[in-house]
């Protein structure tokens, strides 16, 4: 795929990128999220930007996790499920 050149502003910088353009949208709303969590976070903490940012980045891997958790969870219920579903058919069989 071509890549595509953007600039976005992350804390008051600006970061030129290369990205696929079906992705734009994505970044620009991961944007428009990093800079709301920046100013959540300004705004109940007095310290320098780099600390602002560790946080911001704490709490969107937070996010990762929970998700890839969750998944997990989905699949483990799923093979449960077909478990249990495997487990009443041979108990059918046997009565």
């Amino acid at each position: 795929m071509q890549e595509f050149n953007i600039k976005l502003n992350i804390a008051g910088k600006s970061y030129p990128l290369g990205i696929e353009r079906e992705k734009e949208a994505i970044f620009r709303r991961a944007e428009r999220e990093v800079n709301r969590l920046m100013a959540a976070v300004e705004s109940q903490y007095m310290a320098d930007r780099a600390d602002y940012l560790a946080v911001v980045a704490l709490q969107l891997a937070v996010r990762v996790v929970e998700l890839e958790s969750s998944r997990s969870l989905g699949k483990d219920i799923d093979r449960l499920e077909e478990l249990d579903r495997q487990v009443e058919e041979h108990l059918n069989k046997l009565r």
